[in-house]
């Protein structure tokens, strides 16, 4: 601005208890602090354009602006800002609050007035758009996964995109001012909720039920007593002990923020899973503290936003700490599956692995019968594998057991269901187009499990065993009725070649 337009526009505003005049730089806010109570003053400027005088509002009870004997409604806006016509004018102002603050009295010109709340709009939808991406986002990823820290993450989210809007008083963008009292009410409630919600999850994500399960029980009462004053303020409305309230409320909330922090740089230390992170996201918190509370002139721009870009980037930071607890949940998951459907000494599906794949190959037969599809069963019993056993011990047995598995798994394709039901006993299930395939792919099978040997100590020990097959044209009832079956066309293959060995040996000895 240049000194000819300094000097002539210029705005004072004069405390009326105290007669104290206090110059009104243009988009610098003033530190008047109001006191409880009605607080009037007047307003004198001079301005070459018209501008707006804004101040914020969070402990707003009521607000007039009377000039030339005629009040002057406000402009529908978040924060209070009434528009200022060119030229000289008095008027005199009345606010009314419900406890002591510092409105951060400020006039802008015009233009000025609408870039800031072009960009005020802009970075509070980012922000919001933020909130709902993420609460969505962990409702969808926590939908399947049994973990209550996906729903106390999305509370959490919640409650303070709730505490911001109503902070910034947005709701006023939409309701009008015979609302105030809800919504102050509202505001006093979202902070008790959010403190409540960010100790749970933080408490959660830092695992300090397991590490600190008696500062993480302080902590959550601690919070459930920051809720209740919060509760008695709306319900009560005790003018009598507002400011102690709010002070106890305050200074409580500051004390859990600070001690969580602590604690997320301890267990950052002890290489706790997202401690790191969270120890990240309550920095930016702390900074943009720093900043609102200590060096109120540092910057306008971070004085006014830094608070919700620290909570963009801590929702931002906290969002990956959950997703790396999804990832670990998730490899956690597959591993416990895999443990509970394969066989660790074959590597290859147990009983209950077998049979979850099994049935999938039965359903997609019932669906494609007409189509002409085969399904394949084959049930493997080891021939003398009690001798093995006896003569040579279990160390012996299980490399013969791995070495079948190993045979059956490589003959077979990977779409084909190979598993181990216990002891020597093994089965495949498998789809094929035509007869045709399946009795040359098992013919070869046969003889390369018959053709295994095991060398162990100088001896070469011979693997044999039965096979019986059993193929379907028609969908079959169940799994429990393909396994009775292929388990009788095993013994009858076993029996046919007990029988014929019997022959040989009789043959060769007579």
């Amino acid at each position: 601005m240049s000194g000819a337009a300094f000097a002539e526009d210029n705005c004072y505003l004069t405390a009326i208890a105290n007669n104290v005049s206090t110059p009104l730089l243009q988009s610098v806010a003033s530190d008047i602090r109001l006191v409880k109570g009605v607080n009037q003053f007047e307003l004198v400027c001079t301005l070459s354009k018209s501008g707006v005088f804004t101040f914020t509002r969070p402990a707003l009870k009521s607000f007039s602006w009377q000039q030339d004997g005629a009040l002057k409604a406000p402009l529908k806006t978040n924060q209070m800002a009434v528009l200022m016509e060119q030229g000289s004018f008095h008027a005199q102002l009345t606010v009314t609050v419900t406890n002591s603050y510092t409105p951060r009295f400020t006039w802008l010109n015009t233009q000025q007035f609408i870039e800031r709340v072009q960009l005020y709009n802009l970075i509070f939808g980012v922000f919001y758009g933020l909130c709902a991406t993420l609460i969505f986002y962990v409702l969808i990823i926590g939908y399947g996964i049994k973990d209550a820290i996906f729903k106390q993450y999305g509370a959490y989210l919640f409650c303070i995109a709730s505490f911001i809007f109503l902070q910034e008083g947005q709701p006023y963008l939409f309701a009008q001012n015979q609302f105030s009292e809800l919504i102050r009410n509202l505001y006093s409630l979202s902070i008790g909720l959010t403190v409540v919600s960010a100790t749970w999850f933080m408490c959660a994500i830092l695992a300090l039920p397991q590490y600190w399960p008696k500062v993480s029980h302080l902590l959550k009462i601690a919070a459930l007593c920051v809720l209740t004053l919060c509760l008695q303020r709306v319900a009560l409305d005790l003018p009598a002990i507002a400011n102690l309230t709010s002070a106890i409320t305050g200074y409580l909330s500051l004390l859990i923020v600070m001690s969580i922090f602590i604690l997320s740089a301890v267990q950052a230390k002890q290489g706790v899973n997202e401690a790191g992170l969270v120890f990240i996201a309550l920095s930016c918190v702390f900074i943009s503290m720093t900043f609102r509370i200590l060096l109120t002139e540092y910057s306008p721009f971070i004085q006014r936003y830094g608070f919700v870009i620290a909570f963009t980037l801590e929702s931002l930071l906290l969002a990956i700490a959950v997703a790396k607890r999804l990832q670990r949940l998730s490899y956690a998951k597959k591993q416990a599956e895999r443990h509970a459907n394969y066989d660790p000494l074959c590597h290859i599906h147990n009983r209950r692995g077998w049979s979850l794949k099994a049935n999938d190959l039965l359903t997609q037969h019932a669906q494609h019968a007409q189509q002409g599809g085969i399904l394949c069963f084959l049930y493997i019993d080891l021939d003398r594998f009690k001798a093995i056993n006896d003569s040579y011990g279990h160390d012996v047995g299980d490399k013969v057991l791995s070495k079948v598995a190993q045979l059956i798994n490589n003959h077979m394709r990977s779409e084909d269901a190979v598993g181990r039901l216990g002891g020597d006993e093994f089965v495949v299930m498998a789809l094929f187009s035509n007869n045709e395939n399946i009795n040359q792919r098992v013919t070869t099978f046969e003889q390369k499990l018959n053709a295994l040997s095991l060398k162990h100590q100088g001896n070469t020990i011979a693997i044999y065993a039965s096979v019986g097959q059993i193929n379907y044209s028609e969908a079959p009832k169940n799994l429990d009725e393909v396994l009775k079956a292929g388990d009788e066309a095993m013994y009858q293959k076993k029996s046919l070649r007990k029988a014929q060995a019997k022959q040989t040996y009789t043959r060769e000895n007579a």
